[in-house]
């Protein structure tokens, strides 16, 4: 039990976390070859089976909203919950929940919001995290699933749903996103917490990035979240030509279909 109530508290760390060390470093590696993976193979995860599709996207889900419920759980029971830290009012876990119940009940139009967040939210996280330790922390692990396994988890759904993304899911995405900081930022300033980042930039990314104290964190948010929504944007509008094209070759397939079956008929009366 001792060894347990540490896992989660973690007194004493163990195994340090460096920024840009050699864990961090690997972590990364982890997303870009999967999602580089994911992408070139995008066309044969589009043609998996509907029932292969559903249990890895409902088993990433599952595995995804037991870690968010130990992470609830676990600072109770273990007598390290603070308020400030420990509600699930980031953006990463608010997206997270949302990719979980889009996934677990087939709510296509979620899903379309959760693309955008999966990589606004964990991005940031992903390149610049603020953690004490590595493996002996179970803050590591909840970072690693709820950043890392989601943004990949997000991309494969994409493709592997068809879903097309049009400039209106876009917007509607940047109004949610937006009216989600503006709706924290009131409570941030009243109980003195910190997040979305809305009140202020954490003081890991103002180490490495000074001149950043210049500027409103609002607006740093909103800048980060238009360049990573810009380059999503450039792989969806190449998508939906692909996807035209895919639907065109089926219908000319179709078509074709037609045709030999109603020769068939003919030639057999």
């Amino acid at each position: 039990m001792k060894y347990i109530r540490e896992f989660f508290r973690n007194d004493h760390p163990f195994v340090p976390f460096k920024e840009f060390g050699f864990i961090h470093c690997l972590c990364i590696a982890f997303v870009l070859i999967i999602m580089i993976t994911i992408y070139i193979n995008r066309n044969k995860i589009s043609a998996l089976n509907e029932k292969t599709k559903k249990r890895i996207l409902k088993g990433t889900a599952i595995l995804m909203l037991i870690n968010m419920i130990i992470y609830n759980v676990a600072p109770h029971t273990f007598g390290y919950f603070d308020y400030k830290i420990h509600l699930p009012f980031q953006l990463c876990f608010i997206s997270g929940y949302m990719f979980m119940f889009g996934i677990l009940f087939e709510k296509e139009w979620i899903l379309k919001l959760t693309l955008f967040l999966s990589f606004i939210g964990p991005i940031p996280a992903i390149l610049w995290p603020d953690m004490p330790s590595t493996f002996d922390d179970f803050n590591f692990w909840k970072y690693f699933i709820s950043h890392h396994i989601f943004i990949c988890a997000s991309f494969f759904s994409y493709f592997a749903l068809n879903y097309r993304i049009t400039k209106k899911d876009i917007i509607k995405a940047f109004i949610f996103t937006n009216c989600l900081v503006l709706i924290m930022m009131p409570f941030n300033h009243i109980f003195n917490m910190n997040y979305i980042y809305s009140s202020e930039i954490p003081a890991n990314i103002l180490k490495l990035y000074p001149f950043l104290r210049h500027f409103p964190p609002f607006l740093t948010i909103e800048v980060t979240g238009l360049v990573i929504a810009g380059f999503l944007y450039y792989l969806i509008s190449k998508r939906n030509v692909e996807l035209d094209l895919i639907e065109s070759e089926k219908l000319a397939l179709n078509k074709v279909k037609k045709r030999t079956t109603k020769s068939r008929k003919s030639s057999q009366k």
